[in-house]
Formats: structure tokens, C-alpha cells, sequence
């Protein structure tokens, strides 16, 4: 057994310095890792199939409580988490689906048509709308598709994107913490303690609602010029052409 604990602690020490070096891919990495794990420790050195088989916990996919759940779940901390990474796949899927149909930039595209083109209602808007959509999809996924669509309105009303980029950041944080599939850390203890949407809504959902949204918009007004595009009219014929080739390409997807 000692041998085992030693061995596990310097698989995992491999492991860690091979993620931080960057040299391998890191799925790569961990995926190699766990291999050695269950053949070196829990298959050379305990000699436990049994290990093994709890390890992949592949008999939950012929369990009821897997798929449908009625009541609260007890604590399950052993084992693949499937329900997890089954939630962030289906998570992931729908993502990219509205990303390769052109979701994020057309939204992106009206609002700054209903704001007028202007740039602190813009800012506002898009705090706003990065914190919503950062409470139902992937924080980190709503900041890649928000900063590219931020970057493009950024050129063509010539401000710069780099406030508004770390106020989407700070935003998308704070609803991310509010519900159970904002974060990837929620999704974990959302699925293994058995909590449901109302548990995040009414414990951090309010903590997040209680950020600084506000003040930092307040702070950054000496940043952003109030002022609307020299050329608005052409900037809005810009901007208008745009979304409509963001709308057709949405239904033709």
C-alpha cells in the first residue's frame, strides 16, 4: 500500500509539472496520467480490478437516479463525475452551434443599434447582457465570443475595447457564481451534493446580484469619450449591414 501512495503522489507531481511546462497538450497530460494511474497503482500495485471499475463508475449509466432524479442526492465523490462532464458537453455543443451560427455577434450588433451607437450605454448594455448569459452558458465561452464581437464594434466606433473587455470579464464572473451551469466549479457541486438552480439562485444567485456593476460603470465613464462616431450615419449603415449579414447567415446555418 505504501508503494501505491508513493507512486500515485509521483504520477500526480508528473502530471502537474507536464500541465505547467506546457510542452504536452494537457488533455493529453491528464488523460495519460489517469491511464498510468489505474494500470500502475490500482492495477500492479493494489491488484484491485474492483478500484478500477469504481474509478470509471461506468454501472451509473444503467442507474435511474443517473438520468432522472426526484428527490436530493447524496454526496457522491468517488469515481468519474459523469454527470458533469456529460452537462459541460451538451453545455458545449449548444455553444458552438450559436457561435457558428452567428448568435453572440448579431445580439452584440442590435444592441448597439438600440443604444444608438453610443458608447456608455453600449458599455452598460454589454455588462449587462455579459452577466445574464454568463448565468445559463459557460462564463469562460460567453468572454471569447463577447470580447471578439467587442473588439469589431471597438473598430468601428474607434474606442478602446480594453475597459469594456475587463468589465465583461468582472461581469460574466459574477453571473456565472449565480446559478448551478455558469461555472464549471457549480456544475461539480451542483451534481455531486445533489443542488438544484433554486439552491445557487437563492444562496449566491443574491451575492452575485449585489456586485459592483454599477460602480464600475461609473468608474470608467473618464475613460470612454461621451460622444457618438464622427460619422454616425455611415457608421450605422455599417453597423446595420452587419447584423443583417449576421441575422441571414443565422438562418442559413
Amino acid at each position: 500500500m505504501a508503494a501505491a501512495q508513493i507512486l500515485a503522489v509521483i504520477i500526480f507531481a508528473v502530471m502537474f509539472l507536464l500541465i505547467v511546462s506546457e510542452k504536452i497538450e494537457r488533455h493529453v497530460v491528464s488523460l495519460g496520467c489517469g491511464l498510468l494511474m489505474m494500470v500502475l497503482v490500482f492495477g500492479i500495485c493494489m491488484r484491485s480490478p474492483s478500484a478500477i471499475w469504481n474509478t470509471l463508475s461506468l454501472q451509473n449509466f444503467f442507474s435511474l437516479d443517473f438520468w432522472y432524479q426526484a428527490g436530493e442526492a447524496g454526496e457522491s465523490s468517488s469515481g468519474i463525475n459523469w454527470s458533469t462532464i456529460l452537462f459541460i458537453a451538451g453545455m458545449m455543443l449548444m455553444v458552438e452551434g450559436m457561435g457558428k451560427a452567428g448568435f453572440f455577434r448579431w445580439l452584440c450588433l442590435e444592441l448597439a443599434r438600440l443604444v444608438k451607437y453610443r458608447t456608455i450605454p453600449l458599455f452598460v448594455v454589454l455588462m449587462v447582457m455579459s452577466s445574464i448569459l454568463a448565468m445559463f452558458i459557460d462564463s469562460i465561452t460567453v468572454i471569447l465570443f463577447l470580447a471578439a464581437a467587442t473588439v469589431e464594434l471597438a473598430r468601428l466606433l474607434k474606442f478602446n475595447p480594453v475597459p469594456m473587455i475587463i468589465s465583461e470579464i468582472f461581469c460574466a464572473n459574477l453571473g456565472g457564481s449565480a446559478t448551478m451551469c455558469g461555472d464549471p466549479p457549480n456544475i461539480i457541486i451542483g451534481t455531486s451534493l445533489g443542488y438544484s438552480f433554486a439552491d445557487f439562485i437563492t444562496n449566491t444567485g443574491v451575492i452575485a446580484a449585489s456586485g459592483r456593476s454599477w460602480k464600475r460603470t461609473r468608474e470608467e465613464r473618464e475613460r470612454f469619450p461621451a460622444r457618438t462616431p464622427k460619422t454616425p450615419l455611415k457608421t450605422g449603415r455599417t453597423l446595420r449591414s452587419a447584423a443583417r449579414s449576421s441575422r441571414r447567415q443565422s438562418f442559413f446555418w
